[in-house]
């Protein structure tokens, strides 16, 4: 049944696809990202660099606190708390430098112009959403053959967050603070951070939104670095999302088109690991 639907998704994926090119071909001139708005803000370097060290500096300090507690760093309650504390830390960062470096504050930063119409803002979180669904997981597995092909040995390992929850003794609550992390706090952390810092900061430096995307959606893959099976597919990801963010100037937008893309995720390894 999964296998069925994701091939309809696949299609479903393809036809759009198909669509999009053949609409930008006839109109070319007027760009995808035609009025595209615009997201006025004073992000510099140090913007960047502060938000890193915050999410850097919160990993390191809850990390120590679980180790007082707990022996073993790689006890999945160590890796959760500290996983999503430092989430959680980020998020608060990004809220509070965007407070005063972005014009209207951390209400605009997220949400965007408010009189936009949320019609289409859920078409293209819906839209998007199957795209990123249906070609992703197809990338991801023609750069496995790719890798397969010139490295037969290679073993390639679950997401620690898969291999944690395939693990029958887990308590209920860290059930919960996983499928939280993933489907939640790390598709927001993520979004603001790359999309709404990152790709904001080089569209003003670069002067080009889809050499901005393109930049952003790159370092978003190779974040990923640990499982490089999944860096291309990534970042072909990050090319939707980044195209969602400059299209609508909402970070909900790519934050729900993210969280989708886990959830799904999410969702087909759990029933894959009830069906006989």
């Amino acid at each position: 049944m999964l296998t069925t639907l994701d091939q309809i998704i696949a299609v479903l994926a393809l036809l759009i696809l198909g669509w999009t090119g053949i609409s930008w071909g006839r109109h070319r001139r007027r760009g995808l990202l035609r009025n595209a708005p615009l997201r006025l803000n004073h992000f510099r370097e140090d913007s960047i660099l502060l938000a890193v060290l915050v999410y850097l500096l919160a990993t390191i300090v809850i990390g120590g606190v679980m180790g007082l507690f707990i022996e073993n760093a790689n006890d999945v309650r160590a890796r959760l708390i500290t996983g999503n504390g430092a989430y959680l830390c980020g998020i608060a960062a990004c809220l509070m430098i965007a407070d005063g470096r972005f014009e209207g504050g951390w209400l605009r930063f997220v949400f965007g112009n408010p009189s936009a119409r949320l019609g289409r803002r859920v078409a293209l979180i819906l839209i998007t959403s199957i795209l990123a669904i249906g070609l992703c997981p197809l990338i991801g597995e023609a750069t496995i053959r790719v890798i397969y092909y010139y490295f037969p040995s290679h073993s390639f390992d679950l997401h620690p967050t898969l291999k944690s929850l395939h693990d029958g003794l887990q308590p209920r609550w860290v059930i919960v603070g996983l499928w939280l992390g993933a489907a939640a706090l790390a598709p927001i952390a993520e979004e603001l951070f790359f999309r709404g810092f990152l790709q904001t900061f080089l569209v003003g430096i670069a002067g080009s939104r889809w050499l901005a995307i393109g930049m952003t959606a790159i370092v978003f893959g190779l974040v990923h670095l640990s499982q490089p099976d999944t860096i291309v597919a990534l970042t072909a990801l990050g090319v939707l999302l980044g195209y969602a963010y400059e299209k609508t100037g909402s970070l909900v937008t790519p934050i729900m088109i993210h969280a989708a893309f886990n959830l799904k995720t999410l969702i087909w390894d759990a029933f894959d690991g009830i069906t006989p």
